[in-house]
């Protein structure tokens, strides 16, 4: 494990965020950049460096012949003579720009500066990344809580789609865009992302850039399999993370903290992840809500949602006041007529037994008592043969002695239950005890946001 973690680079764990139009620069935004005043490939004139993340520096620029605004992304220059990096960026311009979805930032163009820094060109987002968000106004409602993540999860369902993993799902790489009084979301930075299902297309190249043991993201948002380092990591990686940041928005924590990101791995692969309803009781967090993030934070991969899809249509659901959702009760009318199939047989048998009886002692006691009982069907009976006639003919005595169907009695548990957790999730989304942006993090006793620097 030690030598697994030497491998994951700090500097994944300080990005600063993109500032929103005339919003103050980012610490240390104003200090002096080479770049700043440039124009790179005669088409780019760089105007401000706007932030910094693990690999790049961000900038505005805007386009020297149209005028456009973007925000170019440009190696850092230490990482100048590392060929695996500068491949890395020419993955994620290629991997963000062939899925082709509203909800993931769109990457126009790729080159290189003067000094050989590689850098790609994305489209320029006025707003902020949902890390700023949560830090500001956490506990988010739980309408707003799960719209930002529906449209998390249309996007990274459509990577999916095209056999991309993103790998590094974080609310710093969710950035939010005000389009009137909707959140619209970007998912940025596919820099860690892993083409799975695209050898035909280059895909073999890119999957070398994952060295096996190598950890990549954040451990704030590490799925337990791609804590453990393992080679195998798949979409269900960015179901957990897209799962975890569903929990920071409701509840303004993460489950798993500890003093560096080792500790944080070991409670992600050790510990138990406490119900969002019960880490903050006072929020009133709907029943169906709690069964949905707890089914995409369950540390077996087989047992989370096995499709992006999936938890995007049961966000969906919930949005649309749907109570039922992830019941496991649910399950139990598809597995019950399985379980009753098999008494069926052994109550045929039963009635062909009983009718066999009463044919032999009626034959025994004379033909005037044969008459009345279907004299037809009864040559056969000695041969053991089933009659059709006798199954028709005597249903009825065997249906006393079958057990009750159990689906009735599930059926029965579903009506009564529907209605109160109903109101519980109306109430919620409603006129929840959070009002929409309320800031409330200090009011209470829980631990401090992860996001919270020592003075």
């Amino acid at each position: 494990m030690r030598a697994t973690m030497a491998e994951v680079d700090p500097s994944l764990l300080e990005t600063t965020p993109h500032t929103p139009s005339g919003g103050a620069p980012a610490e240390g935004a104003e200090r002096f950049d080479p770049l700043v005043g440039t124009v790179l490939a005669e088409r780019y004139a760089i105007v401000r460096r706007i932030g910094e993340g693990g690999m790049g520096a961000v900038y505005e620029a805007r386009h020297a012949i149209i005028g456009k605004r973007v925000a170019v992304k440009v190696l850092l220059e230490k990482f100048l003579e590392n060929q695996e990096l500068v491949a890395r960026l020419l993955q994620e311009a290629r991997l963000a720009s062939s899925i082709g979805h509203e909800n993931i930032v769109d990457v126009t163009d790729y080159g290189t500066t003067s000094d050989g820094r590689a850098f790609v060109v994305m489209e320029f987002l006025d707003g902020e990344a949902l890390a700023q968000l949560v830090m500001r106004d956490a506990p988010l409602s739980v309408e707003r809580s799960l719209g930002i993540l529906r449209q998390v999860c249309s996007a990274l369902s459509a990577a999916h789609a095209k056999g991309i993993v993103h790998r590094d799902v974080k609310p710093e790489n969710i950035y939010l865009v005000r389009r009137g009084d909707v959140d619209f979301v970007k998912v940025v930075d596919f820099g860690v992302s892993k083409a799975v299902q695209s050898r035909e297309e280059g895909g073999a190249d890119l999957q070398r850039l994952t060295r096996t043991g190598t950890v990549l993201g954040t451990p704030l948002y590490m799925s337990p399999e791609q804590a453990r380092g393992g080679d195998d990591v798949d979409h269900r990686a960015d179901i957990w993370s897209a799962g975890l940041m569903l929990y920071e928005c409701l509840t303004g924590e993460v489950p798993f903290r500890a003093n560096n990101y080792l500790g944080v791995i070991s409670q992600v692969l050790t510990q138990e992840t406490v119900p969002p309803s019960q880490l903050r009781p006072e929020l009133g967090i709907p029943a169906a809500v709690d069964r949905v993030v707890m089914r995409a934070l369950d540390k077996d991969r087989d047992k989370r949602y096995q499709q992006m899809a999936e938890f995007e249509h049961d966000l969906e659901r919930l949005l649309a006041g749907d109570s039922t959702v992830a019941l496991r009760e649910a399950e139990g009318p598809t597995q019950a007529p399985a379980r009753h199939r098999l008494h069926w047989p052994l109550a045929a048998l039963g009635v062909l037994a009983l009718g066999a009886a009463i044919a032999v002692a009626l034959a025994g006691g004379g033909q005037q008592a044969e008459a009345p009982v279907a004299p037809a069907p009864a040559k056969p009976a000695p041969s053991g043969t089933p009659s059709a006639a006798v199954l028709i003919t005597h249903p009825a005595p065997a249906t006393p002695s079958a057990p009750a169907p159990a689906p009735a009695a599930s059926e029965r548990g579903r009506r009564t239950a529907k209605p109160h957790v109903s109101r519980a999730f109306s109430t919620a989304v409603s006129s929840g005890p959070v009002e929409r942006g309320k800031k409330s993090k200090a009011d209470d006793t829980v631990a401090p946001s992860p996001y919270q620097v020592d003075e």
